[in-house]
């Protein structure tokens, strides 16, 4: 809310640089940040010639705050040939809505529109010039960096990404592939199902399972908790895979079973996500003779 600013506030902007008033004086009166002044007048200032200007080139008090012609004394005197860059309030409110409408609306990336941006960046990037600066320095570009980005690593442009001094440094991201689940396993053993199982038995208490990641591609621990007795032992697995749950979930019960416990009894009923570290549902529920305890 209040994050745009409105046209009264241009208003002020400008009337504040017509009286040679600091950025910071400006922001102070309109409850903005100074370099949101700065965006604005950069932005939205327009260049005017009148008959005494023939210079192509700016003049060189431009290139420092306040960036515009409006408080200077010179620009009505027939001794500056430079062209004016002026801040007009209407104007460059006309210009935000436009922008905010098309923003909206997305622009559309047509054919010319392409091979004009491949050429602009193409060019530059061959003349040593980085991509920030390209994109910083040429409006008529209609996309964003992340656009642009993406394009050259669809190979889009006549440059390649061996011309982006530093996106070469860097080593593609490794995108970690989530952990196949067959889609049957889960047939039957859904939350609701695990809720009319322990309504149909009578069943007050179950064991929950869980795993604590530290290190990607590390080891993990398998956190098992009685909720009978609120006890939780943790196992430690190699990597998160269905094997090492299944092995050590295994193991757990043949050591249960040795000492003359009854695994049915302890837990009797299992309670675990959708990770694929349970994914061996069978190893979970079945004894050593493979039916289910």
């Amino acid at each position: 809310k209040n994050k745009h600013l409105t046209l009264e506030e241009r208003k002020v902007i400008e009337d504040c640089l017509g009286k040679r008033m600091t950025f910071k004086a400006i922001s102070q009166l309109v409850q903005k940040d100074p370099t949101t002044i700065s965006y604005e007048i950069k932005h939205h200032r327009q260049e005017h010639r009148n008959s005494f200007t023939y210079d192509h080139e700016p003049c060189p008090l431009l290139l420092k705050a306040p960036f515009v012609c409006n408080g200077c004394s010179k620009r009505h005197c027939s001794s500056c040939h430079s062209p004016h860059f002026l801040y007009r309030a209407s104007l460059a409110h006309s210009e935000y809505r436009t922008l905010l409408s098309d923003a909206r609306e997305g622009i559309p990336l047509n054919k010319e529109d392409f091979y004009k941006t491949d050429r602009i960046i193409s060019n530059a990037l061959r003349r040593g010039q980085h991509l920030y600066h390209i994109m910083a320095n040429s409006p008529e570009i209609a996309c964003s960096k992340s656009t642009v980005y993406r394009h050259f690593k669809k190979g889009y442009y006549s440059a390649s990404r061996i011309d982006l001094p530093r996106a070469v440094k860097f080593k593609p991201r490794r995108v970690r592939q989530p952990d196949y689940v067959p889609a049957g396993i889960r047939l039957g053993r859904s939350y609701d199902d695990f809720l009319d199982y322990c309504s149909l038995h009578g069943l007050e208490r179950h064991v929950e399972l869980d795993t604590v990641v530290g290190r990607i591609a590390g080891k993990v621990i398998m956190t098992v908790h009685f909720t009978s007795c609120n006890f939780m032992a943790g196992i430690l697995l190699d990597n998160k895979t269905a094997a090492q749950g299944a092995e050590h979930f295994r193991s757990l019960k043949d050591r249960l079973r040795n000492a003359g416990l009854s695994v049915p009894a302890i837990m009797d009923a299992l309670l675990c996500d959708n990770g694929g570290e349970f994914a061996d549902a069978f190893s979970f529920e079945n004894d050593q003779d493979g039916k289910r305890e």
